[in-house]
């Protein structure tokens, strides 16, 4: 018996050596695994890190590239975080001669969260606060609205999409999934002259501010889109658009206003790549020089003979479909001195529902009358009768004139102007009648 008890615990003993031993073998590889995780966890951040690191100083390059003034002045990289700062040069009206501007340095500090899972959560989250230049501070807070200056709140996906926020005393703005793509270059031989095709793409944009009356309004955009190409051949701009198109445009104040499916696309024409580049150099890059290079500038513009047209201007408003097209051109002999009307050829074609016209024209008007009303007047006066009467006024005068041609259920214009006669709607016009062809849904 003695025997086998010795041998029971010496095998008792055993099995829990070996338990020790797989006990420890088993802690050896939890701590193993500890210790790989936290390597991946950290070479995953440092890797996101160094990317989100590269997309910050290519982004301030592109916009010094752009013609603002923007510099990296320190990046300070860790594991799990970044700290940055930037440099921003603005100019500045002069305390003692506000015609004399004077570059001033504005600090931007960034505070940059990456990682520790890249595949699978956000690039970056960055907040930026500019800091105002102690020299100019106060400047500053009198342009900004306030003693805050723009904060702004940025997640960087890695599929490209930006989710921006920003904040300062007069406004806040909301920017969702922003998409930018670039791939112009600075043409040869030019200073700030770009070739090429970029654009910008944003699911959603929000923007409220306060006017100065207290007013709050608020501006919405769905699926915005804006496509820019530009070519130069011969010193000249070859291809020059600019396309704007969105889903839907809101905009709220006293009144809320829809516009569905709104574009429109800016041509130009024959533009002379050495102007533009001197006029931009010139405010850019050396605000001393604008003055001595304007004319220069002009006289260059005007021998290439210039146009400008927007084309496809259209919109869905409630009433219906507002569409225009406007295109402006210089025919003279390239003399700035001799720059006037009668050497500008033009046309202008414009399709409204006349039911929008009435609309925007009776919130005018009711405005215009409840203004004009005193306390003890209201009483005694009908507002809505009177807006009806005035509306009615306006738009038979608007016919009468020849401003706008009935057709259907839309106001028409078709204007022309050549050698400084307006010819509008198929009858010679004064052009003083050109100031009352401002859209009345704008």
């Amino acid at each position: 018996m003695g025997c086998v008890r010795i041998h029971t615990i010496q095998i008792v003993d055993g099995l829990k050596q070996g338990n020790e031993v797989k006990k420890a073998k088993k802690a050896e590889k939890i701590i193993g695994a500890v210790a790989l995780v936290a390597l991946a966890l950290a070479g995953g951040s440092y890797w996101s890190g160094s990317r989100v690191e590269q997309g910050f100083r290519d982004n301030a390059e592109l916009l010094a590239r752009s013609g603002i003034a923007v510099s990296v002045v320190d990046y300070q990289r860790g594991i799990f975080g970044a700290t940055a700062r930037t440099d921003l040069v603005f100019q500045m009206p002069t305390k003692d001669d506000p015609t004399v501007l004077e570059p001033v340095t504005v600090p931007i500090f960034h505070n940059i969260q990456h990682g520790p899972f890249p595949a699978l959560t956000v690039a970056a989250r960055i907040r930026s606060e500019m800091q105002p230049p102690e020299d100019n501070a106060e400047q500053f807070n009198e342009a900004f609205g306030g003693d805050l200056l723009p904060v702004s709140d940025t997640v960087v996906g890695w599929l490209g999409g930006l989710h921006l926020h920003i904040v300062t005393p007069k406004f806040e703005a909301t920017i969702e999934n922003l998409a930018v793509k670039n791939d112009t270059a600075i043409v040869e031989g030019y200073k700030r002259v770009f070739a090429g095709t970029a654009s910008v793409a944003l699911d959603k944009l929000r923007f409220r501010e306060k006017s100065g009356s207290g007013t709050l309004r608020a501006y919405e955009l769905e699926k915005f889109r804006v496509m820019a190409n530009v070519s130069v051949k011969d010193e000249t701009l070859d291809t020059g658009t600019l396309k704007f198109e969105a889903a839907k445009i809101i905009l709220e104040g006293e009144e809320k206003e829809v516009v569905d499916s709104p574009r429109l696309t800016f041509l130009l024409e024959n533009f002379d790549a050495r102007a533009i580049d001197s006029a931009l150099h010139a405010i850019l890059d050396d605000a001393e020089e604008q003055n001595q290079v304007e004319e220069q500038t002009l006289a260059l513009f005007l021998q290439r003979k210039p146009a400008f047209a927007i084309q496809e201007a259209r919109g869905r408003w409630l009433e219906g479909v507002a569409s225009a097209n406007f295109h402006i051109a210089y025919t003279g002999d390239g003399n700035p001195d001799d720059l006037s009307i009668f050497n500008l050829t033009s046309n202008l074609q414009m399709e409204i529902p006349r039911a929008l016209v009435m609309r925007h024209i009776n919130m005018q008007v009711t405005r215009d009358i409840t203004d004009a009303l005193e306390d003890e007047e209201e009483i005694e006066v009908n507002v809505e009768l009177e807006t009806k009467e005035q509306v009615g006024r306006q738009i038979g005068m608007l016919l009468e004139k020849g401003i706008f041609m009935e057709k259907g259920d839309t106001l028409n214009v078709d204007a022309h102007l050549r050698n400084g006669d307006l010819n509008l709607n198929g009858k010679p016009q004064p052009l003083e009648i050109l100031f009352e062809l401002i859209p009345p849904f704008l």
